[in-house]
């Protein structure tokens, strides 16, 4: 059995595209039309942070399935630590569920501890990253090669310039 962050039953499947030049308007599983959802995403930034990102990520009603762009979270991320810690920029994080709403809310007004998120997260049922193939002309039987997302750009290491005296 896996071990599971948040308290409450896991929920949604969801899906990360790597690729910034594709965005998803039909499911990539069952490949109908897909809406949105805006839902608080948790995420856990390295070392030792989590966030609750209010994010508007594709929906599939179908297959009860999230997609969240890489790189529009990263942007989010990058913004907010930007601020508040900036030593953070470019630690390893993964998106590991939701929060209900109503939580997300309060803890705008007051933050809250991780211990008193945990009642309120929902795990994902499942979570994987979005590959293509490279498109091309292809022998019978040959297997397309995956297509390598590129690298995050704005979500790298920083150098903090030493402050003027």
């Amino acid at each position: 059995m896996k071990a599971r962050f948040g308290d409450l039953p896991p929920r949604y499947s969801f899906m990360l595209n790597p690729y910034p030049g594709y965005r998803l308007s039909r499911c990539p599983v069952c490949e109908k039309k897909s809406g949105q959802r805006k839902t608080p995403l948790l995420i856990h930034v390295d070392p030792n942070h989590l966030v609750a990102l209010n994010y508007t990520c594709r929906y599939c009603r179908n297959c009860d399935l999230l997609i969240a762009h890489k790189f529009d979270v990263e942007h989010i991320l990058t913004e907010l630590f930007r601020q508040y810690n900036p030593e953070v920029i470019g630690s390893d994080y993964q998106i590991i569920g939701t929060v209900e709403k109503s939580v997300w809310r309060e803890g705008l007004e007051q933050p809250k501890a991780v211990a008193d998120m945990l009642p309120h997260a929902s795990d994902f049922a499942k979570y994987e990253e979005l590959r293509f193939t490279q498109p091309g002309y292809y022998r019978a039987g040959q297997k397309p090669p995956v297509m390598e997302p590129p690298k995050s750009e704005e979500w790298s290491k920083i150098k903090l310039q030493p402050r003027k005296k």
